[in-house]
């Protein structure tokens, strides 16, 4: 069930994007339930919300198929399930095609780069879980569960399709896994897991192009740890790790979060609380979000080395950002902020300097986004 946009402008933009190649953007939000879709002039960096679509109650965490045909969201209650929407590939329009159960609330969802297999991580419930998805996109109910440490963040497979990777905040690993796409299942690589140092909490993770480095955020360090990936075993090797919160921002080390105490409210102290990460699509620029001071961090990337070095951090207008994304061109970052009434296009700069351009409402509660770019006919 959608909710059209009674604004014929937004009919004329849509209309241009068909004409000319259109850049999608789907934007959850858990406090009214709404999957928005946007349009992005990836031109100028206009941003106009289409129209939002009824996912579901707390709808959160959302993957794209590869072929870039559906759209996959988890919704955080129980029954806690996974609603499937195909795009339509002139407007982008969502029309639900299925639904199936998850093994816990997730936090975190992907697809493997072959879009036939679902993966998700569980804050709350300590695992990650993978299953089938068939030709139809209906989602299997038999569902793989591995368990982890406290609050496995993310999970996603390397460029190769061979490897898979998660963030585990609670325990200061990222594990290592094996992935056979053919039985849709993970085996963990050597001890199944490599430490960063105490409450550096991993977070999300970012691959170079190529699959030779992985990134990983420290939501309580505000660092982003490197790590070079063994081509053969898949094994990870730590390179390096830069702290992306300046002496600025005057915020001190972060805290484990959960759902009780999610804003620390009886702590006034102002704490590290960094969240997404994103590679441009240049392989150039590593951004991170921090959303204790509602700013977003640069980092330049050496592709020959995978080395990172610091280039600094620049305010966003939406307040508590958790999740960006970048334009297919690389020219514009999306940032939602989850107490944001809006969500902003930004300009990036060679040094991430990033320059607000516009702005669209959002839904309540703001923050997975997926970008998808669809060729003109």
């Amino acid at each position: 069930m959608s909710k059209p946009l009674l604004l014929a402008a937004a009919v004329a933009c849509g209309l241009s994007f068909q004409a000319h190649g259109a850049t999608f953007a789907y934007i959850s939000s858990p406090g009214d339930g709404f999957i928005s879709q946007y349009g992005l002039d990836e031109k100028t960096g206009a941003l106009n919300l289409i129209e939002q679509t009824q996912a579901g109650s707390q709808v959160n965490p959302m993957a794209l198929t590869p072929d870039g045909k559906v759209l996959f969201a988890a919704l955080r209650v129980k029954p806690y399930q996974v609603v499937g929407f195909s795009i339509d590939p002139k407007t982008g329009h969502l029309s639900q095609i299925s639904k199936g159960p998850l093994a816990e609330s997730l936090a975190y969802l992907s697809t493997d780069r072959s879009g036939k297999l679902l993966l998700g991580a569980s804050y709350g419930g300590d695992l990650l879980s993978v299953q089938a998805i068939d030709k139809d996109h209906q989602p299997s109910d038999t569902i793989q569960t591995i368990k982890t440490g406290p609050h496995a963040h993310s999970v996603r497979t390397d460029p190769s399709n061979r490897f898979a990777y998660a963030g585990n905040l609670g325990s200061d690993h990222v594990l290592q896994f094996r992935l056979d796409d053919k039985a849709g299942t993970l085996t963990p690589i050597g001890d199944g897991y490599v430490s960063v140092p105490t409450k550096t909490g991993p977070r999300h993770l970012a691959f170079s192009a190529d699959g030779k480095f992985v990134y990983v955020v420290g939501e309580m360090s505000g660092t982003v740890t490197a790590f070079s990936i063994d081509a053969q075993s898949g094994a990870l090797t730590q390179i390096s790790s830069v702290n992306g919160i300046p002496p600025r921002l005057n915020l001190v080390h972060g805290e484990v979060r959960d759902a009780s105490n999610n804003d620390l409210k009886d702590d006034p102290t102002p704490r590290i609380w960094a969240a997404d990460l994103r590679m441009s699509p240049d392989g150039k620029l590593l951004l991170m979000t921090e959303r204790t001071t509602s700013s977003v961090s640069a980092f330049s990337v050496d592709a020959s080395t995978g080395a990172l070095t610091f280039l600094d951090n620049y305010p966003v207008e939406e307040k508590q950002p958790r999740n960006i994304a970048f334009s297919p061109n690389g020219k514009w970052l999306l940032v939602t902020g989850e107490k944001s009434a809006t969500v902003g296009a930004y300009a990036v700069g060679s040094d991430g300097a990033l320059k607000r351009v516009s702005e669209a409402p959002s839904g309540k509660g703001a923050l997975w986004i997926e970008v998808l770019q669809q060729s003109a006919e």
